[in-house]
């Protein structure tokens, strides 16, 4: 076989569709790749968001609950210190608002 015969047979092959056809199978089948690789990253993102927010969602409602409880912890105190009597040495302790407490009393008779 003499090198042009070879030429001839490889330019035949790649024309008659086997190259041709091979190459583009080629860049198809990479083309679908990058697809489903991107696909695959976009689903793992979004699994992360979902996760995310349900771990921020479920913080959100943890600090509602500790705001909640502080702000009755800090109301009760509030009531305790308008009940304390100020006077500390004697033994007939009163507290400072004996005509808001008569009042108090009185509602809750009725």
């Amino acid at each position: 076989m003499d090198v042009a015969t070879l030429l001839i047979t490889l330019i035949t092959t790649l024309l008659s569709g086997g190259g041709v056809a091979g190459f583009m199978q080629y860049k198809q089948n990479k083309k679908a790749k990058e697809l489903e690789n991107d696909k695959a990253a976009s689903e793992q993102w979004r699994a992360l968001y979902e996760e995310q927010t349900k771990t921020v969602q479920a913080l959100r409602e943890r600090l509602h609950e500790t705001r909640t409880l502080l702000e009755e912890e800090k109301r009760q105190t509030l009531m305790c210190r308008f009940y304390v009597c100020e006077k500390l040495d004697c033994t007939d302790r009163e507290p400072p608002h004996t005509e808001i407490m008569k009042e108090f009393k009185q509602v809750f008779e009725k």
